[in-house]
């Protein structure tokens, strides 16, 4: 679907009131290997500039895409006008580019993590929300295909609520120090925060929390168990002792249905109240997996994402999630590494 854009200052031509323009900050592997190629195919978006503190690069990606080239967020700000900003930094980085996005009234999108600390999150949440500013969180995995199904499934009032949610998500890194911070700090920001925002948003802030944290210095292992206001008990294993990157997602609902994510390939459902006259809901069972000709940017959530961020950006309607929806995911994420250093 196409997206429409409001008029801005320095419009300068019709085109331009029909296009949604678009400034991407970073021109490293995230950005070039997910985010550009999302954005491409998207209707009604147009990339206009390309923010990259090293010049080589900014040159050599930004002839493949965009016209316009900068060396830093206040020179892109201070003479093109853009519709929003779309980042993919360190998250030092997100901070002072959300800072200036907001400051020019400009809808921003943060990769993760969008901050170092929840207390700096904190406060370009405010920011954001006094200016009235349009906020997005690159939580790829929230706008993954096969987890849309699952929430169109959990929409359905027969399949019931989830009363148990269990994520697993480990991978063979990071180990060690990204970003100057220290090693376990690295791996929540990078690792961690995906099966957490995940339970979250599939069960609510957590009420209760236990942890249980294995770090050595360069590999980690964590285990959270959490319990909602609603009661849905959740269960978060992570860690960078598997031999490569795995994902799965069980889900048990009051009404008796398991749903099941295998990586972002596989989903199985069993018990829906539907199958009742096909002999039974306990015994029966559906499966989906994507097409072969899947591209891969809409089954991983990258394009989904960034279309729904800026249809929300163009309209000036609030996106999920912003900075304010990872407060919570940030406080939980603070918690295990408090309980891990006590």
């Amino acid at each position: 679907m196409p997206l429409v854009q409001t008029e801005r200052a320095g419009s300068s031509s019709d085109a331009d009131r029909s296009e949604v323009r678009v400034a991407v900050v970073g021109a490293g592997e995230q950005a070039v290997t997910h985010l550009l190629p999302a954005l491409l195919p998207l209707d009604g978006v147009r990339l206009s500039a390309l923010v990259d503190a090293d010049d080589t690069v900014v040159d050599r990606v930004g002839d493949r895409f965009v016209p316009y080239r900068f060396g830093s967020v206040e020179a892109l700000l201070g003479e093109v006008a853009v519709d929003a900003v779309v980042a993919a930094c360190p998250p030092q980085a997100h901070e002072e580019i959300a800072q200036a996005a907001v400051e020019h009234g400009v809808p921003v999108f943060l990769e993760k993590p969008p901050a170092v600390s929840t207390a700096r999150l904190g406060q370009l949440v405010e920011a954001a929300e006094a200016r009235g500013v349009t906020t997005g969180v690159g939580m790829n995995m929230r706008y993954a295909g096969p987890y849309l199904r699952i929430r169109e499934l959990l929409a359905r009032p027969e399949v019931g609520v989830p009363v148990s949610v269990t994520v697993r998500h480990v991978a063979s890194k990071p180990r060690g120090s990204l970003w100057d911070l220290p090693p376990l700090r690295s791996f929540l920001l990078a690792q961690a925060i995906h099966p957490v925002d995940l339970l979250l948003n599939l069960t609510g802030p957590a009420t209760a929390v236990e942890t249980v944290c294995l770090h050595n210095g360069t590999d980690t292992l964590i285990s959270v168990q959490t319990q909602s206001a609603s009661g849905a008990v959740g269960n978060v294993l992570t860690g960078t002792y598997a031999p490569r990157f795995e994902s799965r997602v069980e889900i048990l609902t009051d009404a008796g249905v398991g749903i099941t994510l295998t990586g972002l390939a596989e989903l199985t459902v069993t018990g829906l109240p539907a199958a009742d006259a096909a002999g039974g809901s306990r015994g029966w069972s559906q499966q989906w997996r994507p097409s072969p000709l899947d591209t891969g940017f809409e089954r991983t959530g990258f394009q989904y994402e960034l279309r729904a961020f800026l249809t929300a950006a163009a309209s000036g309607a609030p996106f999920a999630p912003g900075l304010a929806d990872l407060l919570p995911t940030f406080e939980l994420l603070d918690l295990v590494e408090q309980r891990a250093a006590a």
